[in-house]
């Protein structure tokens, strides 16, 4: 008599039944463990999505994930937060309480923990800053190396530790007696990423004093009489010339809406130009300033010469000028500047 063959769903039900104990289920059908084994192995071929053993069914209590409605609602929030922030920061007000002239002074990439930063030139210009009646200053970024990534290791090329840079950089900040409106982040505070700490130190005032911007800054000085000046600080503009050094501010003067002054930095050289656009009814003053990092290998290296003038160029703006030429005036040697600032105010 011929034994009939057990079918698969009888191998599945016996195995578990047994809770997945081979030999138990094997013992129930009278097979041999060997024997079942291979009947199993092959019925698992046939039917591969077959569960072999019960498991036990559960439920968690409560799901861990953000509800996607409430992400929804919450990113919305987030972005209007954020575009409230940006469209605040096109074209701020800073008011001046009368109608005197007053001198802003764009003071170039500072480098402040380099060896080649040059110190002398730097105290002199802070001492005439915080001297001066009516001079204020913009920080055009750069202001310490803060060296990040492959460059890190650049900090073995300076007497100066990352302790201390930060130490200097919170004194330029908050001790030093510059009058401080407006301070930019440029590309190596993105490299070290250090704006987060250079905010850190901006509250130690108490408030928020010095607008701390990322790489622009667009404001308007609004004086009592009504007199506007806009001005429009970058670390860099986009745009380069072997000709021009400052190509960029000129395109961004081009393509601005009537802005009196354009300021940059960042390429460690510096020049100004100014002439009358006809088609926007101004005169607009273009500016690079060239900062105060000195004795520079890697341009030497790299062939360029280092100019000596233009670390930082004072702007006097005149309320009561008739022209537009006169109503923005640059000064390279900021003495004579804030002499002249001096004199314009009395």
């Amino acid at each position: 008599m011929a034994i009939e063959p057990l079918s698969d769903d009888v191998l599945f039900a016996a195995f578990r039944a047994s809770g997945g104990n081979k030999q138990k289920a094997a013992d129930a059908l009278g097979l041999k463990r060997e024997t079942f084994r291979d009947k199993l192995k092959a019925a698992e071929a046939r039917k591969p999505a077959a569960r072999m053993v019960e498991m036990p069914s559960f439920v968690v209590d409560g799901d861990e994930h953000e509800p996607i409605e409430e992400i929804i609602a919450r990113m919305a929030r987030n972005f209007e937060r954020a575009k409230r922030a940006h469209d605040a920061r096109k074209w701020f007000p800073i008011k001046i309480r009368d109608n005197k002239p007053i001198g802003l002074l764009f003071v170039g990439d500072v480098h402040i923990d380099d060896n080649g930063c040059n110190w002398p030139l730097l105290r002199e210009h802070i001492d005439i800053a915080r001297s001066t009646e009516g001079m204020f200053a913009v920080n055009i970024g750069d202001v310490g190396n803060d060296w990040g990534g492959r460059l890190i290791k650049k900090y073995a090329d300076q007497d100066t530790s990352v302790h201390t840079a930060r130490r200097l950089i919170e004194w330029l900040l908050l001790d030093s007696g510059v009058p401080w409106i407006v301070w930019l982040h440029g590309n190596h505070q993105h490299m070290g990423d250090s704006s987060a700490l250079h905010e850190q130190m901006n509250k130690r005032y108490g408030t928020q004093r010095v607008p701390m911007l990322d790489w622009e800054a667009r404001f308007t000085l609004q004086f009592a009489s009504g007199a506007e000046f806009k001005i429009n600080a970058a670390h860099d503009f986009p745009g380069n010339s072997m000709w021009n050094p400052v190509h960029g501010v000129v395109k961004a003067a081009k393509f601005g809406n009537d802005i009196d002054v354009l300021v940059c930095g960042h390429k460690h050289n510096w020049a100004v130009s100014q002439w009358e656009q006809a088609e926007q009814g101004n005169a607009p003053l273009m500016i690079r300033v060239r900062g105060y990092k000195h004795l520079d290998g890697f341009a030497r290296r790299i062939g360029k010469y280092e100019q000596d003038e233009g670390q930082s160029i004072l702007v006097v703006f005149d309320p009561n000028a008739t022209t537009q030429a006169a109503r923005c005036q640059a000064f390279v040697d900021v003495a004579k500047g804030a002499d002249y600032l001096k004199w314009l105010r009395r």
